[in-house]
C-alpha cells in the first residue's frame, strides 16, 4: 500500500522522528554530523548560527548566489573562530555540486520557496537527509513528489516549522498529552505578523526602510516573497498556524484532515501601506491578488474542526 492510501485509510498511530534529533542518527563517523547549507540569506544565516553553536556539527559547505550573503556568512564563521566553509556559487545550479560531496550527511535548505522541492528531491536522491524551511513546495503534487522520494531514497525529510519548537507551543503541547483540557473539539491557530517592513524595503536595509521591492530594488525577502502576494490569492504560509495544531490533534498519527474551506478578504493593506510610506508610488497602484485575511476552516477524520488564519498585511501585534 503507498503512502497516499495509508494516510487515507488508516487510524494507525504513527510515530514521528525529526530530521535531526541528534548527531548520531546518521553521522558517518558516530561522533560529528557534516552539513552543507543550500542558502545562506537571512534566514539561512539563523540556521549557520545555530550550527557554529554546536560542537557535535560541522558546517563543510554553503551555497548561495548572492555574494553579499556569502559574505555575511564567511564574518559568522570568523567571529565563531571556525574553519571556513567550502562555497559553491555562480548559478542557480551550484548547489549540485555541493551535493556531490561524500562528506556531507544532510543539508539545510533556505531558498526562496520556488527551490525548495528541486533541491530537497535533488538532496535526497544524492544520499543527504533534508530539513528544509516551509514551504515545502507549490503545488499538491510538488508535495507528493517529496514524499515519494524520501520513501524512494530512505532518506529523511524534516519541514523546519520552528512554531512547533517555541518553549510556549511545547508546553501546551505538554499539557494537552496530559489531557488537561479533555477532549479538543476545535482549534485555531495562524500566522498573523505584520509583515510590511519585511515585503517593501530601499534595497540597502533589510527592514523599515523604502517601499521597493524585486530583485533589482531590494534585498532580503522582498526579492522575491513580495511578489506571490500580488500574484496568488490564499495562506501562503499556513504552517506556523497548523504545524502545532496539527501536533495538538495527533494528524497523521492517527488522525488526518480530510478537508477544507477557506476565504479571503479584500486586499488593502500593502497598497495603502506602500502610499503613506510614499504618497503616489507606483507599488501602491499594484492590484495585490492575496487578501488581507484569509480564513481556512478544516475538518478532521477524528470529528475536530481546525481554523487557521493568514494575516500578514495590516498593522497589528504578532500572534499564532
Amino acid at each position: 500500500m503507498n503512502r497516499r492510501k495509508f494516510i487515507k485509510s488508516s487510524t494507525l498511530t504513527t510515530a514521528g522522528l525529526t530530521i535531526l534529533p541528534t548527531g548520531l542518527m546518521f553521522a558517518k563517523d558516530k561522533a560529528i554530523v557534516k552539513l552543507g547549507y543550500i542558502g545562506v540569506g537571512l534566514r539561512g544565516r539563523v540556521h549557520i548560527d545555530e550550527g557554529l553553536k554546536r560542537n557535535d556539527v560541522e558546517i563543510v559547505a554553503i551555497c548561495d548566489t548572492q555574494e553579499s550573503s556569502l559574505k555575511l556568512c564567511r564574518e559568522q564563521f570568523v567571529k565563531a573562530g571556525k574553519k571556513l566553509p567550502k562555497e559553491y556559487t555562480g548559478s542557480l545550479d551550484a548547489y549540485k555540486k555541493l551535493l556531490e560531496r561524500k562528506d556531507i550527511d544532510g543539508v539545510i535548505i533556505s531558498t526562496p520557496w520556488v527551490f525548495h522541492r528541486d533541491q530537497a528531491i535533488d538532496a535526497m536522491k544524492a544520499g543527504k537527509y533534508v530539513g528544509c524551511e516551509v514551504i515545502a513546495g507549490l503545488t499538491v503534487q510538488d508535495h507528493w513528489d517529496i514524499v515519494n522520494t524520501s520513501e524512494a531514497t530512505g532518506m529523511q525529510y524534516m519541514t523546519l516549522e520552528n512554531v512547533c519548537y517555541r518553549r510556549d507551543v511545547m508546553a501546551m503541547l505538554n499539557m494537552v498529552r496530559q489531557g488537561l483540557f479533555g477532549e479538543l473539539v476545535h482549534l485555531e491557530g495562524g500566522y498573523q505578523h505584520d509583515l510590511r517592513e519585511v515585503l517593501f524595503n530601499d534595497g540597502k536595509h533589510f527592514y523599515g526602510h523604502g517601499v521597493e521591492f524585486g530583485p533589482d530594488k531590494s534585498i532580503g525577502e522582498a526579492q522575491w516573497r513580495t511578489q506571490y502576494n500580488i500574484d496568488v490569492d490564499g495562506d501562503l504560509y499556513p504552517t506556523h498556524g497548523l504545524g502545532p495544531l496539527m501536533n495538538y490533534a495527533d494528524i497523521n498519527r492517527g488522525n488526518r484532515l480530510t478537508n477544507l474551506v477557506s476565504f479571503s478578504s479584500k486586499a488593502r493593506g500593502l497598497a495603502d501601506y506602500v502610499n503613506k510610506q510614499s504618497p503616489g508610488h507606483a507599488n501602491s497602484k499594484i492590484n495585490y491578488k492575496n487578501g488581507d485575511i484569509t480564513t481556512t476552516m478544516i475538518n478532521c477524520a477524528n470529528g475536530e474542526t481546525l481554523t487557521i488564519t493568514h494575516d500578514t498585511h495590516l498593522p497589528r501585534p504578532y500572534s499564532i
